[in-house]
């Protein structure tokens, strides 16, 4: 039986930099960063035009990638040649088409790194949709539990010298993972085969409604991945917050990045950037798809960040507790989805289902993981209420 085509109304309205969405709260843009892998510096600076220009805060996607709102329409010159400064638009046409989510580990850079200087220099792929997700991780990686469409799959490398990098990066094998099926190459070859995939995506669709490989007939994911042979696909579970060996993971409440958590990355990083000899900001944090930030050489600083407004201990509520925009930002509802999840918040069970509180059907930013929804609470008890129904 073939796949029905989804009931769509056309190309997706996924935002990017050069394509804002225009919501109540004004003009909204998504900035896409590969694997999450960005550095303090370019953080500060994204905080700092969030404030000048719109909204001063920062949501985290949950594709690990940066969110501005509250901008003015049309969006002012300035912002966007200061963005483009900062390299996070190499190629205007493919805006909207790097979408890698990867699992934190820095031995996984070396594949984020080359799917996306592929994807960058075929024009062709800049045809992808906005909805279209590539992932690397490492077998069993958290990321595998994410809706992406092709996935390259390998051990992390160990992190020595960046010549060390390049020559391990064509020794060993990776896994390219498709529609269930997957096929083993060199892991200097990986990224490529994950892209023929891409491209035979796009010769095989047929108009603007198709986003996934999911959404194509059975008969034409057939052929997506040459060679390919049947995968059961295990992921593992995200990072929890706290240290985690020698680095940090902090979570980010309601996927909101304030100035003062901005501050407080700025605070570590440079602190660490003293200790090794180094007066910049250019120590990397990797923005996870669970709205979550990892900081290498972190784990003595919970408490710091935990003031600044990151949760950084396993027992928050925030592990359990997420919300869409809802009002006054988004026009579809009148629910104050963020404030009523912040009510909630010391009353839900840790330890219980994951609610996701919304304003309307479309459930904007819910988590990959099973989750319960609160439509259109009026109070924090209908929010906790909801948890314990799913329970």
């Amino acid at each position: 039986m073939s796949t029905p085509t989804p009931s769509r109304s056309g190309a997706d309205r996924c935002p990017g930099l050069l394509t804002p969405f225009v919501s109540a709260d004004g003009a909204m843009v998504r900035l896409r960063v590969p694997g999450g892998r960005v550095d303090a510096a370019t953080l500060l600076e994204i905080s700092s035009l969030a404030s000048r220009f719109g909204n001063p805060d920062i949501t985290v996607t949950s594709r690990g990638s940066l969110q501005l709102r509250g901008l003015p329409d049309p969006l002012p010159r300035e912002l966007i040649t200061a963005i483009d400064d900062l390299g996070l638009v190499p190629s205007g046409p493919h805006d909207k088409a790097r979408n890698i989510v990867a699992d934190p580990h820095a031995g996984l850079d070396d594949l984020v790194t080359a799917l996306d200087e592929e994807l960058l220099a075929d024009p062709g792929l800049a045809e992808l949709p906005g909805r279209f997700l590539l992932a690397v991780a490492s077998p069993g990686g958290p990321v595998l539990a994410e809706p992406w469409d092709v996935a390259v799959v390998a051990p992390p490398l160990p992190e020595p010298t960046l010549p060390e990098v390049r020559r391990r990066s064509l020794e060993g094998t990776a896994q390219v993972v498709a529609d269930g099926r997957a096929v083993t190459v060199p892991r200097a070859r990986a990224a490529a085969t994950a892209l023929d995939v891409a491209r035979r995506f796009l010769a095989a669709r047929t108009d603007t409604r198709t986003w996934n490989l999911r959404d194509l007939p059975d008969e034409d994911r057939a052929d997506l991945l040459t060679g390919g042979a049947p995968l059961e696909v295990v992921a593992g579970d995200p990072p929890a917050p706290g240290p985690a060996g020698d680095d940090l993971v902090a979570l980010v409440p309601l996927g909101l990045l304030t100035p003062a958590m901005v501050e407080g990355l700025r605070e570590v990083a440079g602190s660490r950037g003293s200790s090794q000899g180094s007066s910049h900001l250019d120590q990397r944090i990797v923005v996870t798809p669970w709205r979550s930030v990892v900081v290498p050489g972190g784990a003595g600083r919970a408490e710091e960040l935990a003031a600044a407004g990151f949760a950084a201990a396993a027992d928050s509520p925030w592990t359990v507790l997420t919300a869409c925009a809802g009002a006054p930002s988004c026009g579809r509802t009148t629910t104050r989805t963020r404030d009523l999840a912040r009510e909630a918040a010391p009353f839900v069970d840790v330890a219980g289902p994951a609610v996701h509180v919304i304003g309307c059907e479309r459930s904007c930013g819910h988590p990959a993981r099973a989750h319960a929804t609160a439509l259109n609470p009026t109070n924090a008890a209908d929010v906790v209420a909801t948890q314990h129904e799913k329970a």
